[in-house]
């Protein structure tokens, strides 16, 4: 497991799943929008649908956005909690199980191993929509419990694990192996990535990044920009924008209201920030995402 941000409680909460059929299912679970105090972590792997709402999950170090049709899949031990957007709730299925005992050995994947590095743990349709198909239809199955419902639930998990498997295996093929030395770089900016989720609302300067990571300002900036692909201020802008497209999707909040909710003193910054990483103006992304269509970044 990651090392765990310190300044939030960390909540284990183990599911002990029947030895004959290792899965457990919560339906129609309504998450609010109360603020981040901890972050907990399971025993098993958890799989998450999204039929209503939007917001945020935290997990470990990354804030991923959500909305409806998303599914969530969270490794065992890491910790995570989603949020929705100021005054809504989103409603979500999940399902709780321990692949390796349900599906045997002959799955290609040991799903007790650590959550791969990169893995973007929030998919979306437009992404992956078998995925998003197989979960809808593995809650149901889930929901429902018809005769035979735990084969066929037996069936579906065996097609998501080995689609999640293909995705894994793809990051695997294009990313270069990280040594021990950049495994050291990644841990000496962690602390900086864990102030950014918690404070990206707020004014931040990259003196105050780089003294949370005792480091000096020279050295976060070029350990930043090689761990992370970017530098340090680009990927607060880029915490914003999540943010922001979530906001202006699936509220009806004024854009100046969001423009301040993610951080920019002024409405002409944010609309210069939102346009350079989406293409195109914030008020036209919400008529699109109204429309029901898909906006395209560059």
């Amino acid at each position: 497991m990651q090392k765990q941000p310190s300044s939030y409680e960390i909540i284990g909460q183990p599911y002990l799943l029947p030895p004959t059929f290792p899965v457990d299912w919560i339906g129609n679970h309504v998450q609010n929008d109360a603020d981040i105090t901890y972050l907990h972590y399971h025993n098993c792997l958890e799989i998450g649908y999204c039929h209503e709402g939007s917001g945020v999950f935290f997990v470990e170090d990354k804030i991923l956005p959500y909305s409806k049709g998303d599914v969530s899949i969270i490794f065992p031990g890491q910790l995570h909690l989603a949020q929705s957007v100021k005054s809504q709730v989103s409603r979500w299925d999940f399902c709780f199980l321990d692949p390796n005992a349900l599906l045997g050995t002959a799955h290609p994947r040991s799903w007790n191993a650590p959550a791969p590095a990169g893995f973007a743990n929030i998919i979306s349709p437009g992404d992956a929509p078998d995925i998003t198909l197989m979960t809808e239809y593995l809650m149901k199955e889930l929901s429902q419990q018809l005769s035979g419902y735990e084969s066929a639930v037996k069936g579906c998990l065996w097609t998501l694990m080995t689609l999640i498997t293909r995705i894994i295996d793809q990051m695997a093929d294009d990313t270069p192996v990280v040594g021990a030395a950049d495994r050291n770089s990644m841990n000496s900016i962690s602390k900086s990535l864990e102030y950014i989720s918690q404070h990206y609302m707020e004014p931040i300067h990259i003196h105050e990044l780089a003294a949370v990571c005792s480091l000096s300002v020279t050295h976060f900036r070029r350990t930043f920009r090689v761990c992370m692909g970017m530098a340090p201020l680009d990927y607060l802008h880029n915490v914003r924008m999540q943010m922001a497209s979530a906001l202006l999707s699936h509220t009806d909040s004024s854009i100046l209201s969001i423009s301040q909710e993610v951080g920019y003193a002024t409405i002409s910054s944010f609309n210069r920030h939102f346009k350079h990483w989406t293409g195109i103006a914030p008020s036209k992304w919400r008529a699109i995402k109204k429309q029901g269509k898909q906006p395209m970044k560059p």
